[in-house]
């Protein structure tokens, strides 16, 4: 058993000094057959059974093509593990440049010879928690449209913006305000009539009453175009699209653990109190 051995498979693996050895010692310095045992050994660790809320998201664009992903782990310590942050970073241009479009897709995407799946379960094993990709999304725009992205606090907010035209400064100002003010909808006029009735539901619930004024500024402070401008709150953003003459086609935004209860794993499209809600895809 040589050092420069178990270099090579920590440099390739990222597992402890004592698993490499035992691993160099099991297949008698073989380091093919060596490398293959700590690769089993990663699939096969299953993690705590603690909720995985924690983690990073990551927003990623190329061409005409965006992507959104979450990668959850158990703790707020991954979020500075250097495995874990390459591990978000380098699955970014792979998933990509496949035709995934949903999660369970993305995960079969080979690296290398490698799944995504299974490069989060060895990076799992190297940070002692249980992780998962929780989410994908896929986001595709005509080329005379533009994109605009932002990434709150190195990936526990990552937003999206869709213009009309291609305004880059403009885009990542609204892909800020998106992540900041955190809108359940583009615009009033598009909320259909259930999600109009769920509201309602949900105002009366939390007020113990019911006012139609207070009702329809509560509606505005959740619309993106009828919001206050963050870095001008004298004016509303559909002012700022209107000075610019140009709209949003849409818009998306990650939150770190969003949908996730430290009891539950609610579906991101039914509320934890089971009630069915249609809404502007904001994922």
């Amino acid at each position: 058993m040589t050092l420069d051995l178990i270099k090579k498979l920590r440099e390739e693996t990222k597992a402890g000094i004592l698993e490499c050895k035992k691993a160099l010692s099991d297949a008698n310095n073989d380091y093919d057959q060596a490398l293959e045992i700590l690769k089993n050994s990663f699939l096969s660790h299953d993690g705590n059974k603690r909720v995985a809320s924690k983690g990073l998201c990551n927003v990623y664009i190329e061409g005409n093509e965006a992507i959104l992903y979450e990668i959850n782990a158990e703790t707020d310590f991954v979020a500075k593990n250097p495995s874990f942050i390459d591990l978000v970073q380098k699955l970014a241009k792979p998933m990509i440049e496949s035709d995934a479009t949903n999660p369970v897709d993305a995960k079969k995407i080979k690296i290398q010879g490698v799944t995504i799946d299974e490069m989060i379960k060895q990076t799992s094993s190297i940070i002692k928690e249980n992780a998962y990709l929780r989410r994908f999304y896929r986001v595709l725009k005509d080329d005379s449209y533009g994109f605009g992205s932002y990434i709150h606090l190195g990936g526990k907010v990552v937003t999206l913006v869709i213009l009309t035209k291609d305004l880059k400064d403009l885009a990542r100002d609204l892909a800020m305000q998106v992540a900041a003010n955190a809108p359940s909808y583009l615009d009033t006029k598009y909320i259909d009539i259930d999600t109009m009735n769920y509201e309602r539901f949900m105002y009366e619930k939390d007020h113990q009453s019911f006012d139609e004024n207070l009702f329809h500024k509560h509606l505005e402070e959740i619309s993106l175009t009828s919001q206050d401008f963050i870095k001008n709150p004298g004016q509303k953003v559909y002012e700022l699209l209107e000075y610019h003459d140009v709209e949003i086609v849409d818009f998306f935004r990650f939150e770190l653990g969003q949908g996730i209860d430290s009891k539950l794993s609610c579906r991101l499209d039914i509320p934890c109190d089971g009630s069915k809600i249609t809404v502007t895809p904001v994922y």
